[in-house]
């Protein structure tokens, strides 16, 4: 099981039937607890609101008829779709976009066909087959959902979401009690679910633990080169990374520069910071330097974005890439199945988000943004409340396609670049910073580069936080 690793763990049940055979039972667990453990309620699969997909089962006996693949089957049924319901290629017409390369808005059962189509990508990269990944891929978007009601609802409480046992097992965790209205949310998950209580910590107390020490120890310019700060939900660790200016080469040396970095310990005894020095390079942006997904410079764009202030205006419109990729003017350029390109100029950035934004030139934006080489959606929304092994998607203008990965940590942070969701491998290269991360039409984030040896990105949702409250994804309606 993942649990937290300090403490003892308390079985608390609601029902009787919610305990699966694989827990140890309530009353073994009673005997050695105390009031300072995690305490875990389950919901185990069997007792949980799964999804009906008539449609989809429809393909499958279909492809298994015909001895065609699944992923062929839903082309087949999506392409007659197209030919038989203009509806679903209508706002692309409108739009004056080419609908034969923008994906039809359309869902099977309950998943978009974009959401489909990733999946697809997401199973040739964690090596499964497609039916596995839409049973182990599929429901984790509805675990932001959930995760996104119980930060609102209690934003000083939650303590992290994670994605468990190859994508069939949730995890929620809370630095107290576990709400009653939490265990409803999370019976509406398609997997077992696990609630864990009585952490001591939530995640805003490791983000505020991670920012004290992280100013301790970048306050020392004169030992320190770089670092970064991340957290771990599950131990409460908070670990700051430093390469320092001169690695000393024996372990006296580098005990001796630990003990002088080393910040001071949170009052929460349950959060613990450890300091860990390395020679390796921390962060290694893709290079130097307008539907998103395209060529900038020698970067690529991620989503555009729109100043809700003044949503009418064309002007206040605009794309955006990593912030280190440079100011001053560049030529943005379509895929080939566009043609077309124009030049750009930096609008703004941040010294603190590696975000920046840039004019539209002389075109029009859109709501779309390439999601691969040549293809293109539309954004619906922006992805919040990340889940720790959540797979998500990207595309760059030089990898040339698209790539799946799973999320390994949340909220790494550099001196100038905050915030950063990593990957627990590396589907990015140099040229596809500030591209787009995504799954589905949801927007999940821009390309910053390699975090150490894996891919890592800014999340969309902090776009108002680098760039001014007015400023989000341009998004459109869900479609039809």
């Amino acid at each position: 099981m993942h649990l937290p690793a300090r403490g003892k763990i308390l079985i608390t049940v609601a029902l009787a039937s919610l305990v699966t055979s694989t827990l140890a039972a309530p009353s073994q667990a009673s005997a050695t607890a105390t009031d300072d453990d995690p305490t875990i309620v389950v919901l185990p699969r069997g007792s949980q609101s799964v999804p009906q997909r008539p449609t989809l089962e429809a393909i499958k006996r279909t492809a298994k008829q015909r001895n065609m693949t699944l992923a062929d089957a839903i082309d087949a049924h999506v392409a007659h779709a197209v030919a038989t319901n203009p509806s679903v290629t209508a706002r692309a017409k409108e739009d004056g976009v080419d609908p034969a390369v923008v994906e039809p808005e359309m869902k099977i059962d309950d998943l978009w066909v974009s959401e489909l189509t990733d999946l697809k990508v997401a199973a040739e990269g964690n090596k499964i087959t497609l039916e596995e990944a839409i049973e182990t891929i599929a429901w984790q978007p509805r675990l932001n959902e959930v995760g996104a009601k119980l930060e609102v609802r209690y934003p000083a409480e939650l303590s992290g979401l994670a994605v468990l046992d190859d994508g069939r097992r949730a995890q929620i965790g809370f630095k107290g009690e576990i709400p009653a209205d939490a265990i409803e949310l999370a019976k509406t998950l398609p997997v077992t679910v696990e609630l864990v209580g009585s952490k001591g910590f939530s995640e805003k107390d490791l983000e505020q633990a991670r920012d004290a020490a992280f100013a301790q120890v970048s306050a020392r310019r004169d030992l320190v080169e770089t670092l970064s700060g991340g957290y771990d939900t599950d131990t409460g660790v908070v670990t700051i990374t430093v390469k320092p200016r001169g690695m000393p080469r024996d372990a006296t040396g580098q005990r001796a520069v630990s003990a002088q970095l080393q910040p001071a310990q949170p009052a929460n005894k349950k959060i613990s910071v450890r300091l860990r020095l390395t020679e390796n390079d921390l962060v290694t942006p893709q290079d130097s330097y307008m539907r998103g997904g395209g060529l900038l410079g020698g970067c690529t764009t991620g989503f555009n974005i729109i100043n809700q202030n003044q949503p009418n205006d064309p002007d206040q419109r605009r794309t955006t890439t990593a912030q280190h990729c440079g100011t001053g003017g560049a030529l943005y350029a379509n895929h080939n199945v566009h043609l077309g390109k124009t030049l750009s100029d930096y609008a703004s950035g941040s010294s603190s988000y590696d975000v920046a934004s840039w004019t539209r030139g002389d075109f029009v934006l859109t709501r779309t943004f390439y999601y691969d080489w040549n293809n293109a959606r539309y954004a619906y929304y922006v992805g919040t409340s990340p889940a720790k092994g959540q797979n998500i998607c990207a595309f760059g203008m030089s990898t040339r396609v698209a790539k799946c990965a799973n999320i390994s940590q949340i909220g790494l942070s550099y001196p100038d670049a905050r915030g950063l969701i990593v990957m627990d491998r590396q589907i990015s290269i140099a040229g596809d910073s500030g591209g787009p991360w995504y799954k589905g039409n949801t927007a999940w984030g821009i390309t910053m580069g390699l975090c150490g040896a894996n891919s890592c990105f800014t999340p969309a949702y902090l776009i108002p936080s680098a760039l001014g409250a007015a400023w989000k994804v341009w998004t459109a309606p869900p479609g039809t």
